[in-house]
């Protein structure tokens, strides 16, 4: 059984070797590296080619296209049975593949698995507790627990899938929920990703409330489906309310906002990842 590793980046010459260098330090060898180069402006082509290595392939896209149109350049290219994506900008445990790959081999019936992520700068593991294959989908709908780094999946079904290149945000959460919903998802419960937030990530850039907005529109069931998911609608109504200047109307959205965070941080905690 082999693996395909796909990076995409943009502009990360500094943090890339870092992030590779954990990839090739791997106690189980990926068969691929695959770095998907998003037209960056600066020395990335350099910092790739001084790696001299035969299992890294760099390709750069013909047109800008975001992170997740970098992933799925690497996706349609990917040669293993099993696609783990790393980010350009975090570092694996040394140990991350072989115990991912050992534990598929354990659970023949997984076709994907996710391992926890420690977010360094905010000192967080993500998720908190172990996650059992039987509840992960009913989770997903409350939000995202699932870093795209973290993941390895296999290739059939992420060809098949793809991740949603008109999401400006949350296309990891939207990648995990399609998977879940048709496909054993599982949780091996040991830190092997870390990860520190840049000022430069996806989520420091793009509006969270038009992000919410969007991807409500692709899942408006989600808007109502539990308490934390109704905070973010009347989240999203307060900032949509508050830029049409209807003062009262966002002001109620923000309450309601408040009330359901403040009920699901009092009554589950559990669910809380």
């Amino acid at each position: 059984m082999s693996i395909s590793v796909v990076i995409p980046t943009y502009n990360r010459a500094s943090l890339l070797p870092k992030a590779v260098k954990s990839v090739l330090e791997q106690t189980l060898e990926p068969l691929e590296i695959i770095i998907v180069d998003d037209l960056s402006t600066d020395n990335t082509k350099e910092v790739v080619e001084s790696f001299q290595n035969e299992k890294i392939k760099y390709v750069v896209n013909a047109r800008t296209k975001g992170a997740n149109g970098a992933r799925n350049t690497g996706i349609m290219m990917a040669k293993g049975n099993f696609i783990a994506f790393q980010d350009s900008d975090d570092i694996w445990l040394p140990t991350k593949l072989e115990k991912q790959m050992n534990y598929i081999n354990n659970h023949p019936e997984a076709d994907m698995c996710f391992c926890s992520l420690k977010i360094e700068n905010f000192g967080r593991i993500v998720p908190k507790r172990n996650v059992m294959p039987e509840e992960v989908h009913s989770l997903l709908k409350r939000g995202n627990f699932i870093s795209t780094q973290t993941i390895f999946i296999k290739t059939e079904i992420a060809k098949k899938l793809l991740f949603d290149e008109k999401l400006m945000r949350f296309q990891d959460w939207d990648f995990c929920l399609r998977v879940s919903e048709s496909y054993q998802v599982h949780h091996l419960d040991e830190v092997l990703a870390v990860a520190e937030v840049q000022n430069d990530s996806i989520g420091k850039k793009v509006n969270q409330a038009q992000a919410l907005k969007q991807f409500f529109e692709k899942y408006p069931e989600l808007k109502t489906a539990n308490p934390i998911t109704k905070s973010f609608h009347h989240f999203v109504m307060y900032h949509t309310n508050k830029e049409d200047g209807n003062s009262m109307s966002a002001n109620m959205h923000y309450a309601q906002y408040f009330t359901y965070q403040l009920f699901d941080k009092v009554f589950n905690r559990r669910n809380r990842l």
